[in-house]
């Protein structure tokens, strides 16, 4: 069985083999089987991902429609911010500093003006962590630094 990006993170993060080898088959080991679940469960949002760590994030819209998102979580103080849109930032006076509100932000890597936006249109209830992206190329392509 070839590995798949989730076993090869398994391992990265584990240092433990995701396969077990009986009988000149290869299987998931339990333990993998049983990480992979953790990772693919929608976590409540009272459970806060690491600082900085980029997350599969759900909420309802104002129409009632579930959306996926990907996103982060700044909690209170932790990432600077600048008076220029007080909509989505708070000025912390012992620090002397602005800083971007508590809450969640969406991720956006095509457009020039923003990289993340506040969340506003709805409220996130759960999120789960993202699998890894491939670790190949297309074909014809080369990695740039």
């Amino acid at each position: 069985m070839e590995k798949t990006e989730m076993m090869k993170r398994y391992e990265a993060e584990t240092g433990d083999n995701s396969q077990i080898v009986w009988h000149g088959g290869s299987f998931a080991s339990d333990d993998y089987i049983a990480w992979l679940e953790d990772q693919l469960t929608w976590r409540p949002v009272s459970e806060k991902p690491e600082h900085g760590k980029t997350v599969l994030a759900t909420y309802l819209n104002q129409c009632g429609k579930r959306r996926r998102v990907r996103a982060v979580y700044i909690g209170q103080y932790e990432e600077e911010g600048s008076d220029d849109y007080d909509r989505c930032v708070e000025y912390c006076e012992e620090n002397d500093e602005w800083y971007l509100k508590e809450g969640w932000y969406e991720l956006i890597d095509n457009w020039d003006t923003y990289s993340s936006v506040a969340i506003v249109e709805g409220v996130v209830d759960y999120w789960m962590t993202f699998p890894p992206a491939p670790d190949t190329l297309p074909d014809g392509w080369e990695a740039t630094k």
